[in-house]
C-alpha cells in the first residue's frame, strides 16, 4: 500500500529545531509518510524521537547545495560529498528510512557546457561515485533514488531517459529513479510517457507529486488522474510525496506567500486520497 507523504520544506527551510512538533502534526493531518530535507546529515535527538514515535514512514531528501557534488573534478569536493551522503545514510538507517532520494549524482546549480571528453569524465565520476555510495547504502539498508532535475538546476541529468542510462552504468540493484512531476514538466515531452518508461524498467523508487507551479498535487494543469492511475496500473507501491516550499525556500513562489502551509498540505493530501 502506498504511503502518502509530505516534505518538511512545506513549513521550514532547514532540518533544525523549527521542525519540532511537525511530525506529530503531519500524522494528525492524516499523512502516512514524512520526508526529511537533509540540509544537515544529522538530526536532532528530540526530532529523531518524534519522527520515530509518529509511526510515519520515513524518506530522506538530499540537499545537494554548493560544495556537495560527487561528480566534481575536485577530489576534495567529491570526498566531502561522499562523507555527507554516508552520514545521511547512517541517519536513514537509524530512522528506518525507506529511501534516500535526490540529485545524488551532482551538486545543485551546476549548469555548464563541457567538451565531449570532460562531459564523459563528469558522467563517469557520477556513476563511480554513486556506485560507491550504493554499496554503502546496501550496508545501511537504505536504497538510493536519483532525481532528474530541470535545466536551471543542473546540466548532468535532466530527463528520465538520462537517469535510467546513469543507473544502468552504475549497475547496482539498490539504485532507482526519483521521479518529480515538477521537474518532468519542464524537461519531458510527456510526463506520463517518461513515467511509463521508468515503470516498465522497474526502476520507480520514489515519487514526488508536485504541481507545475510547485503547488500541491491537484493544483495546476497536470492531469493528476492520468498520473496517479498510471502509478497504480504498474503496481508502484512506494511513497507518493508532495514537495512544496515555505516562503523563501528553494522553489517557493511569491504568489503562494500568503497561503497557509497547513492549508496547502491538506489540499494536497485530499487530492492524493482520491486515488490511493
Amino acid at each position: 500500500m502506498n504511503k502518502l507523504g509530505i516534505n518538511l520544506w512545506n513549513w521550514v527551510n532547514s532540518l533544525d529545531s523549527d521542525c519540532l512538533s511537525l511530525p506529530s502534526k503531519i500524522a494528525q493531518m492524516g499523512f502516512t509518510a514524512i520526508e526529511l530535507p537533509m540540509t544537515s546529515p544529522h538530526i536532532d535527538e528530540k526530532l529523531a524521537y518524534e519522527v520515530q514515535k509518529s509511526g510515519l514512514s520515513v524518506s530522506l531528501c538530499a540537499c545537494m547545495s554548493a560544495g556537495r557534488d560527487i561528480s566534481s573534478f575536485d577530489e576534495t569536493v567529491r570526498n566531502s560529498t561522499k562523507s555527507y551522503i554516508k552520514d545521511c545514510l547512517k541517519t536513514g538507517e537509524r530512522l528506518g528510512a525507506t529511501v534516500f532520494a535526490g540529485p545524488l549524482y551532482a551538486g545543485g546549480g551546476k549548469r555548464h557546457y563541457l567538451s565531449d571528453d570532460d562531459k564523459k569524465r563528469e558522467w563517469q565520476l557520477a556513476a563511480d561515485g554513486v556506485r560507491e555510495m550504493a554499496q554503502f547504502a546496501a550496508e545501511c539498508g537504505v536504497p538510493l533514488a536519483l532525481e532528474p532535475l530541470n535545466r536551471y538546476r543542473t546540466s548532468v541529468v535532466n530527463t528520465a531517459h538520462q537517469c535510467l542510462q546513469l543507473i544502468d552504468d552504475i549497475g547496482e540493484k539498490n539504485v532507482g529513479v526519483h521521479f518529480d512531476t515538477y521537474q518532468a514538466g519542464i524537461e519531458e515531452y510527456s510526463i506520463t510517457g517518461a513515467m511509463e518508461d521508468v515503470l516498465k524498467a522497474g526502476k520507480m523508487a520514489h515519487f514526488h507529486a508536485c504541481a507545475n507551479n510547485r503547488g500541491a498535487p491537484g493544483q495546476g494543469f497536470f492531469s493528476w488522474a492520468e498520473i496517479f492511475c498510471l502509478l497504480k496500473r504498474y503496481g508502484y507501491n512506494g511513497d507518493v510525496t508532495m514537495e512544496t516550499f515555505a516562503h523563501g525556500g528553494l522553489d517557493s513562489g511569491y504568489t503562494e506567500a500568503t497561503v497557509p502551509p497547513d492549508a496547502l498540505a491538506l489540499a494536497g493530501l485530499a487530492c492524493m486520497k482520491q486515488f490511493f
